[in-house]
């Protein structure tokens, strides 16, 4: 796998974000419309995240979109207002969906990458380039979802899209959570592997505080390894074909929430 970095990388979160929010539009299309109405299609459950039906997953990534168009558009590394969010549209929940798909898209390929940008987690950089980052790894998550609600299997992710994802979980967003428990409490190291693309990560969890390696030093408490895109999935708490040795407790600590 060739690896991306700089200006190219960026470019292919928002290729991603291009390519993920059309499949996941296309996919709620159909299911609106191949079943017994719009109704039922879209209140089919979510299977791995009870509480949501896919009129709500819909709801929430357009919610999402919106919110990181208001951020990027602002300027500022100052939290967003609450208005930056905006309800979904229970009238015409699909276009509504779309409109915001274009809008994040068209913000993302204006906004120069170094523009300042809030973020929720403390160890991001604050600037514009991060969104299309999360948002990339938020519409692949979310389209596999979609997939799995609407019992299809899962179209392939591209391995630099699905190995960028883990590292930004590893190194973003688990430290958005290292000040709650169980990891405030924690002391522990996990090894993460990619399998497919050979990358790993030594991730260490002491007391709150999170630092993550680029290599293995086989002494961590755990070993989590698998495709990227298991792996992915696995570490936001999905179901994944993934294989953990030793404390399955340490391992736990980096899954998403």
């Amino acid at each position: 796998m060739t690896s991306l970095a700089g200006e190219a990388l960026r470019q292919r979160w928002i290729e991603g974000v291009v390519e993920e929010g059309e499949r996941f539009g296309i996919l709620a299309q159909e299911l609106a419309s191949r079943l017994a109405g719009v109704v039922v299609g879209l209140d089919l459950p979510v299977p791995w995240v009870p509480e949501w039906r896919a009129r709500a997953l819909i709801g929430h990534l357009g919610t999402v979109h919106r919110w990181a168009t208001a951020i990027l558009r602002a300027g500022t590394t100052e939290p967003p207002p609450p208005e930056a969010t905006e309800p979904p549209a229970d009238d015409n929940l699909l276009g509504w969906y779309e409109a915001g798909l274009v809008e994040l898209v068209a913000t993302l390929r204006t906004t120069p990458a170094d523009a300042p940008a809030w973020h929720m987690s403390p160890a991001a950089d604050k600037v514009a380039a991060s969104w299309a980052r999360r948002q990339a790894h938020e519409l692949v998550v979310h389209r596999m979802d979609l997939e799995a609600t609407a019992g299809v299997p899962h179209a392939p992710v591209d391995p630099v899209l699905a190995e960028d994802g883990v590292d930004e979980l590893l190194s973003v967003i688990l430290p958005r959570w290292a000040h709650t428990e169980p990891l405030v409490s924690a002391d522990a190291t996990v090894a993460v592997t990619c399998t497919d693309t050979g990358r790993a990560w030594s991730v260490s969890v002491v007391r709150g505080t999170v630092a993550v390696g680029t290599n293995r030093s086989g002494t961590e408490d755990a070993h989590l390894h698998g495709r990227a895109t298991h792996l992915l999935l696995h570490l936001w708490g999905r179901p994944a074909d993934v294989v953990v040795e030793g404390d399955p407790v340490a391992e736990a600590l980096l899954r998403g929430r």
